[in-house]
């Protein structure tokens, strides 16, 4: 008989997840820190701004391009090797940027290394760690890994903002890869026995586990209609939610905000993420995949309203607005699609297919930044921005509509 009601949130498991979250921690706060740097890089190079951005967005293919690579690796070398190389390069990454005087060794720091870390701290090995200990309960335990996206994302921005307000951007750098070195003593847990998993998903006696009935394979996964579908919104949700991201700090600077208060503002959401997260896994054990992604867009959209009409009114209510639905709905799909992929197609190769998936959301990410800062150059103006952002998010959300097998799962 299967046991409903049974806790798969044991010690050992929670001890994962905080792991993983430290990890998802570290990864956003190297990658994430990056929109303080569009205003000085600008002033101090004289670039436009689709030149500072396509740095963040050359590191967002990274993130996406190398996740299969990740996933391999996750699948062939374990956790300790993935976690302990994203750690090294972000570090690293982040101090030589310090240094850099041209366009190509940003591209070499900051989106190369640093954008490779954001992969290999980042979705792809943390859901491969869950799926070892959750299966009715990974939405839940998802939601609690993935909102190290918003802790990551304010302690980044809040610290490398402050640094750069007293010692110049240069300097901040090579601080906040200080810290991201820090953090290798992870290398040095009990990693044979969190890397095995939960005895009670491998124990083939078990009757509460569902045997996958396909030995899924990438190359098998490719030939679903499901696994593109997951990608697509990764790509299109990645698309609309990154062109506000990279505009966001600079864009309430221009609206009369300080450097400081820009990216203190912006990173307030950032505290929000674990709570819709968190809200969102939660919501989805009772009422469903499928109606929790819906109300998810339907609050990012109403984000993206309130930013473009904070230069329209006061600036309080639509503020705030942004603040608050932005941070509720910031990566709250990452958990759903990491939930449906986990189901569709669990089993040992799933970090490698995962990994594929994910791809979507480095060039949503790359795509998004890059395309915001080329039609604000080309229009000078945000309003075509935030269409385009709109645009992307409704497309993003079709596939839990459209395609049969995710919309089951979803339910």
């Amino acid at each position: 008989m299967s046991q409903p009601n049974k806790t798969e949130f044991v010690p050992i498991a929670i001890g994962v997840l905080v792991l993983c979250f430290l990890m998802g921690l570290a990864g956003r706060f190297a990658f994430e820190n990056f929109p303080n740097l569009v205003s000085p890089l600008s002033n101090e190079f004289q670039w436009p701004r689709g030149t500072v951005a396509s740095i963040y967005s050359f590191g967002a293919v990274i993130t996406g391009l190398t996740g299969p690579l990740v996933g391999i690796l996750f699948d062939r070398l374990g956790p300790r090797s993935v976690y302990g190389i994203g750690i090294l390069s972000a570090g690293v990454g982040l101090m030589l940027a310090s240094f850099a005087t041209n366009i190509w060794q940003f591209y070499l720091t900051i989106s190369l290394l640093v954008g490779f870390s954001a992969s290999c701290c980042g979705n792809v090995p943390n859901a491969a760690m869950a799926s070892r200990w959750f299966r009715t309960q990974i939405p839940l335990a998802l939601a609690i890994i993935y909102s190290s996206m918003g802790a990551g994302t304010l302690i980044g921005l809040s610290l490398s903002q402050i640094f750069i307000e007293n010692y110049g951007w240069r300097q901040a750098e090579l601080l906040l890869g200080f810290c991201v070195l820090s953090l290798l003593v992870v290398v040095f847990l009990p990693w044979r026995r969190i890397a095995a998993g939960s005895t009670e998903l491998t124990r083939p006696q078990a009757t509460d586990v569902k045997k996958p009935e396909i030995e899924w394979t990438m190359s098998k996964a490719v030939r679903t209609l499901p696994f593109w579908g997951l990608a697509s919104v990764f790509f299109f949700t990645g698309n609309g939610m990154f062109s506000v991201v990279i505009q966001a700090v600079t864009y309430l600077i221009e609206a009369g905000f300080t450097p400081i208060e820009a990216s203190v503002n912006y990173g307030l959401s950032g505290l929000l993420i674990p709570v819709g997260m968190l809200g969102a896994g939660y919501i989805a054990l009772k009422i469903g995949l499928f109606k929790t992604a819906m109300i998810s867009y339907v609050i990012t959209i109403a984000a993206v309203i309130f930013i473009w009409l904070l230069d329209r009114s006061d600036h309080l209510l639509p503020l705030y607005g942004f603040i608050i639905c932005f941070g509720l709905s910031m990566g709250s799909r990452g958990p759903m699609i990491g939930s449906i992929s986990s189901l569709l197609f669990h089993g040992r190769n799933f970090g490698t297919i995962y990994g594929g998936i994910a791809v979507g959301g480095g060039f949503g990410m790359a795509s998004g930044s890059y395309f915001s800062g080329l039609i604000f150059d080309l229009t000078g103006s945000y309003d075509a921005v935030f269409t385009y952002s709109i645009i992307c998010l409704v497309i993003g959300a079709a596939p839990f509509i459209l395609i049969k097998e995710i919309r089951n799962q979803s339910w």
